[in-house]
């Protein structure tokens, strides 16, 4: 069917992934707040007339206990579901563009791109508050949700945004090959320096900001070990997209992308995955620049 499809109808599908993508991010406002008791408070019914000040007490509390329950649970289901739906239009764009891509033009492309880099930027910006995963956690078993919560989504984002600014790049003939390029080095270096930021987390900075290794090597936390290897996939993905790059485009932004490099270099790692694919970086692509320069 989508080989039937005309430009203009096309255009109507990926504007409708764009606008599902955007209408189904996950709320978490009602947990990350303190209006959550308040709305209760505001909505719980006092027992009747003729109770003792004791009942009375007793009575709002278990009433207002209950409601906070009922409304903490419909807010974590909402935003579980809507995590769920995230993840499938991921999915469905992934099978459009491998089904279709002949089909999708770079304008097309662009749009899906769009519409993916929210749910990314709005993950990201979920998984680097602290102050929500604090209470997510305190809540325990009841959320059934990782930490960070949206770690997997994110990811998946990165990595669709990633897929489909190469597909347009790696088409030469298509006139969007520009537009993509300059997205596609602008996403590097964002999924760089939100891995690199989170591998530097808690480490002593100087008075100029710049962050600095301390003398002894303090071991990372294991939960942040874990997060570090679940994003290690996505940053590999992208030290092999700059790698892709054409010669002229890799060269004009390796000044763009060094200081990025030498900040992997020196920070800590969940896993091997990222220096491996590093190292081949330095040695195959990046110091034979740097002798040219020379």
């Amino acid at each position: 069917m989508g080989s039937l499809l005309t430009v203009e109808k096309w255009l109507e599908v990926v504007l409708s992934l764009k606008e599902a993508a955007t209408a189904t991010v996950p709320d978490f406002s009602l947990i990350s707040s303190d209006t959550l008791l308040a709305d209760v408070v505001k909505k719980s019914r006092l027992p009747t007339y003729g109770s003792s000040i004791e009942e009375l007490g007793i009575l709002i509390n278990e009433d207002l206990e209950g409601q906070r329950a009922r409304a903490l649970h419909y807010a974590l289901t909402d935003v579980k579901c809507r995590v769920a739906v995230q993840l499938l239009l991921i999915q469905a764009a992934i099978e459009i563009v491998n089904m279709f891509q002949g089909k999708l033009s770079a304008k097309n492309i662009v749009i899906l791109f769009e519409g993916f880099h929210g749910i990314a930027i709005h993950a990201h910006k979920i998984n680097s508050d602290l102050e929500l995963r604090s209470r997510l956690l305190d809540l325990g078993p009841m959320t059934q949700m990782q930490d960070p919560p949206l770690l997997r989504l994110e990811n998946e984002s990165y990595h669709i945004c990633l897929t489909l600014l190469q597909n347009v790049v790696n088409n030469p003939s298509d006139l969007g090959e520009i537009e993509a390029t300059g997205l596609l080095v602008e996403l590097c270096k964002e999924i760089l320096q939100v891995y690199i930021g989170i591998a530097q987390l808690g480490h002593p900075a100087s008075s100029a900001g710049k962050q600095l290794r301390p003398l002894w090597q303090i071991p990372t936390g294991s939960s942040k070990r874990r997060e570090l290897a679940a994003r290690a996939p996505v940053v590999v993905a992208t030290l092999q997209a700059i790698c892709e790059l054409g010669t002229s485009s890799f060269e004009r932004n390796l000044a763009l992308f060094f200081p990025l490099l030498s900040s992997l270099i020196c920070c800590e790692h969940g896993s091997s995955e990222v220096q491996e694919v590093l190292s081949d970086m330095l040695g195959s692509k990046v110091g034979p620049v740097l002798l040219q320069a020379c």
